[in-house]
């Protein structure tokens, strides 16, 4: 590989996700562009161009790329073999404007309830992970419903989840929601290509602006008390570019953190040069137990797995993590230690063909014969997208999220069943 290769490939697959947008939710082409760039395009810099940044990787370019390249090959070839783009643009004019605004009113009364209950009743976080995220699905209702107050309301779910991530210092919930919601717009009100591909124009700089005072933020409120607000994010990053006014662009301190926290590369390198030299591979019984923990209740399994758990990452790479900090090795990361090289390349392209299959299935049942339903999809995957998550969280997220969809299908349809004849 070289410069000019990868960033050809970045361009080719963004516009690529792009394009798709156009006709179906590119749940799929968000997928691939997600770990291309996170296990790809920001490793690549990171050995080549970053020298900052490369004492962070365990192994070498060639042992890294050894692997990653075929993975992910591996992992999409399964996946676009058996995936079939349904064309539901013309679908999503046939949702009724009051059936959406009655299952986003539900859905925004479902999370709020679970957010208050959560307080009085912390056990159940592990259920406030799931319901939570209902009110963006609400607010995708909302977009289907010509209504001004809903439309106000949207402003409302995000701004509150705006407020959410300034205050508590974490993003991801903010990219990840806020890049669903422009796709459903973008389908909504048939953006045109040249349009869509301006998000990036509006994304990129977005995410350099935060990933630059990011660190500095959270310090200043999480260790110097000082009040989490857009003024403080602002002030600090007033300062940063000061500092940057000298720099090179791509070697300012926003371009290289960037850079730095995009990357899955120190995780999978950790991975690679701790297994099997020091641990040995779990033969699959470590994914066996992610899938019996993401079905069985924890009154049957009693040594279920907890979502967040420190201890396979400290297993399998053999680095401590501190405090409450929680990571993962990752999709990549756990098929390799579960099959080892050649199987996890087996493993990996079956994966990507169930996926494939699962949306494709839900589609067509639930999707096409209820359109509103297409708001279920980034909410069943959302796991999935996020490349810094294991073969756990995601199984887990499509389980659960699937039972979750099924058990409000059901409510709504006894609620309102003359519109569901």
């Amino acid at each position: 590989m070289n410069n000019t290769f990868i960033f050809l490939a970045f361009f080719f697959i963004y516009f690529l996700l792009i394009w798709k947008a156009g006709k179906t939710y590119p749940i799929v082409y968000l997928f691939l562009f997600t770990y291309f760039l996170q296990y790809l395009f920001s490793t690549y810099l990171i050995y080549n161009d970053y020298a900052v940044l490369r004492r962070q990787m365990e192994i070498s370019q060639e042992r890294y790329f050894d692997y990653a390249i075929p993975a992910l090959l591996s992992l999409f070839t399964g996946l676009f073999i058996f995936n079939k783009d349904v064309d539901i643009k013309q679908s999503l004019e046939r949702i009724d404007p009051g059936q959406a605004a009655r299952l986003g009113y539900l859905l925004l009364l479902i999370s709020f309830s679970f957010d208050v209950i959560g307080v009085l009743l912390p056990a159940l976080s592990s259920l406030l992970s799931f319901t939570s995220y209902l009110k963006y699905l609400a607010a995708f209702c909302f977009l289907f419903t010509h209504s001004k107050f809903n439309y106000v309301l949207i402003v409302f779910i995000f701004s509150q989840l705006g407020i959410q991530v300034l205050t508590g210092g974490v993003f991801i919930d903010l990219f990840i929601w806020c890049t669903y919601l422009f796709f459903f717009i973008s389908l909504k009100f048939q953006f045109n290509l040249l349009l869509r591909f301006t998000f990036i124009l509006i994304a990129a700089p977005v995410l350099f602006f935060v990933q630059s005072v990011k660190t500095e933020y959270r310090a200043a409120t999480w260790v110097k008390s000082r009040e989490a607000g857009l003024d403080l994010f602002v002030e600090l990053a007033g300062k940063q570019r000061q500092q940057d006014l000298n720099k090179p662009f791509s070697q300012s301190y926003a371009v290289v953190s960037t850079i730095g926290r995009l990357t899955q590369g120190w995780h999978l390198g950790l991975t690679l040069k701790q297994v099997p030299a020091k641990v040995p591979f779990a033969e699959g019984e470590d994914m066996l137990t992610d899938i019996s923990s993401s079905i069985l209740p924890r009154v049957i399994f009693t040594d279920k797995k907890i979502v967040g758990s420190q201890d396979k990452f400290n297993k399998y790479t053999g680095h401590k993590l501190r405090g409450n900090t929680s990571m993962t090795i990752g999709i990549l990361g756990d098929f390799y230690i579960n099959f080892g090289f050649w199987g996890s390349m087996i493993m990996l392209f079956v994966f990507g063909a169930m996926i494939a299959r699962l949306l494709y299935y839900f589609l067509i049942y639930y999707v096409l014969t209820d359109p509103i339903n297409i708001i279920w999809v980034p909410y069943m995957l959302s796991y999935l997208i996020r490349a810094n998550n294991d073969f756990y969280m995601v199984f887990n997220s499509i389980t659960k999220g699937f039972l979750i969809f099924l058990f409000i299908n059901f409510v709504r349809k006894k609620l309102w069943p003359t519109m569901y004849v």
